[in-house]
């Protein structure tokens, strides 16, 4: 998978809405073209260092001015120091690379959740491409120019990516019926939570329509595994006989 076919994955799967994910990563690839171990052009030459090499000196620490150097850095070129710092002290704690792409989309979604809770609701209630990524522009990233010229420019982007991706979730055209996948999730083969979600959007399926065919089997199977049995009992010269009558 390309770093944009796996972003878009995993933002999809924490519930944000495909305009709302588009105008987010319209806004990444302004930043950074997608690339995680991107440093900041205008200061490679300053600081003498590539992505590659500047991402490598950070991790083994030969390299310790990161958070005071005001050179943006990776998916969303973070600049300021308390963010590179909180990225740096993330990605120490989750042992993995300052580069790493699965680690930047989880600090991304907490610095969401965390310090810009208005940013995630638009991201997760909006329909509109526009809206999400002058919103990411404004309030999150928020570039020196916020023009509306560049504004048009990161909603473009945006744009792009809802149109390629967006057809990706769709139904009726696959090898396998709803029904099929439903029974493999039942099966435990598509995992759980975010992790099912993600893997059935990346495969082509709807996962709200793979979910409702799942649930619908689980409360038939709960229907007939309650059903009620129906007893007689009647009395005779003092005896009492019971058994079943029907079941219901």
């Amino acid at each position: 998978m390309t770093n944009a076919e796996k972003i878009w994955c995993k933002l999809v799967s924490t519930g944000m809405t495909i305009a709302g994910v588009a105008g987010l990563m319209g806004n990444l690839e302004a930043e950074s073209a997608l690339n995680p171990k991107n440093l900041q052009n205008s200061y490679e030459k300053s600081l003498g260092y590539t992505d590659e090499s500047y991402t490598k000196a950070v991790d083994n620490g030969t390299y310790g001015n990161f958070a005071k150097d005001c050179a943006g850095y990776g998916l969303a070129q973070w600049t300021y120091g308390a963010r590179k710092q909180a990225l740096l002290s993330y990605a120490q704690a989750c042992k993995k690379s300052i580069g790493d792409l699965d680690m930047q989309l989880d600090f991304l979604l907490k610095e969401l959740s965390e310090s810009y809770p208005a940013v995630l609701k638009i991201l997760k209630t909006t329909d509109n491409v526009k809206t999400a990524s002058d919103c990411v522009m404004c309030q999150y990233e928020r570039p020196a120019d916020t023009s509306a010229i560049a504004k048009s420019k990161r909603a473009t982007l945006g744009q792009k990516y809802y149109d390629l991706f967006a057809r990706k979730v769709h139904t009726g055209t696959l090898s396998r019926s709803i029904a099929e996948i439903a029974q493999e999730v039942l099966a435990g083969l598509w995992g759980d939570g975010s992790d099912r979600r993600e893997k059935l959007f990346c495969a082509g399926y709807d996962y709200n329509a793979v979910q409702a065919e799942v649930n619908k089997i689980l409360n038939q199977e709960s229907c007939t595994a309650t059903k009620q049995k129906k007893y007689f009992s009647v009395s005779v010269d003092d005896k009492t006989y019971s058994g079943i009558l029907s079941e219901a």
